[in-house]
């Protein structure tokens, strides 16, 4: 015996079927009606019932088959949407980096076009991850701590941002990163091999760190010492 005549010999289901409660087969309103199908042969149901039966087993492996489709193509959707999100919000980032580069002054700008002879967002950044404009941008930078060009600070600092910001987009690029910012600090004794003093004092406490140095991924070698002041 199939379900679907075991729901036929169920008196709760056919009553249920038939739209009155189990029972209650002598209200007015039934008329008599025993039956679920009155008149219709109980076995032509349950031929029909057997033959959906096999029609929806034969649909079932197309049925897996698609929602494994679709659950490969909802994963493939929210790999290109965190995609989009991710250069949506760096493309953002590129653009109020670059609103910063225009309030420089006239003199450093200068200088800066001489990295970056297309001075728009796109070739800022796309020509900034180049390793001579990498390092004419960091010559620039630190040509102007050198000097102790006080009234420039403000440029120094979007000088440092952009710098920062450009050498993690090498990183980035890259299947294993290739050069990383030290990470000195405020108090930290100096170290000639890892400090330039503006100063050229050659002992003493960091008081102040005004550059980063970098130093290899790979080895730890110093490729460009931290520019500090230190306690004399």
């Amino acid at each position: 015996m199939n379900l679907f005549t075991e729901a036929l010999a169920d008196e709760n289901i056919k009553a249920e079927l038939i739209g009155i409660p189990a029972g209650k087969a002598d209200e007015d309103h039934l008329e008599g009606q025993t039956e679920l199908f009155p008149g219709t042969d109980a076995s032509a149901l349950a031929a029909e019932n057997n033959f959906l039966s096999r029609k929806i087993a034969l649909l079932e492996p197309g049925v897996s088959r698609l929602q494994g489709e679709n659950a490969a193509a909802a994963r493939e959707i929210k790999r290109y949407k965190s995609s989009l999100d991710e250069y949506c919000s760096g493309f953002a980032m590129q653009i109020a980096l670059f609103e910063k580069l225009r309030t420089l002054s006239d003199e450093t700008l200068d200088d800066l076009r001489e990295c970056f002879p297309n001075f728009t967002v796109s070739g800022v950044f796309m020509s900034g991850v180049q390793r001579d404009n990498l390092s004419g941008l960091r010559n620039i930078t630190e040509w102007l701590i050198m000097e102790d060009c006080g009234e420039k600070k403000a440029d120094i600092a979007v000088l440092n941002e952009l710098y920062s910001y450009l050498l993690s987009c090498v990183n980035a690029s890259c299947k294993n990163p290739v050069c990383m910012l030290m990470t000195v600090r405020k108090g930290d004794p100096f170290d000639e091999k890892l400090h330039r003093s503006v100063s050229g004092v050659k002992g003493g406490t960091v008081t102040e760190v005004l550059m980063q140095g970098c130093v290899s991924a790979e080895n730890g070698r110093t490729i460009r010492r931290a520019i500090v002041r230190v306690s004399e």
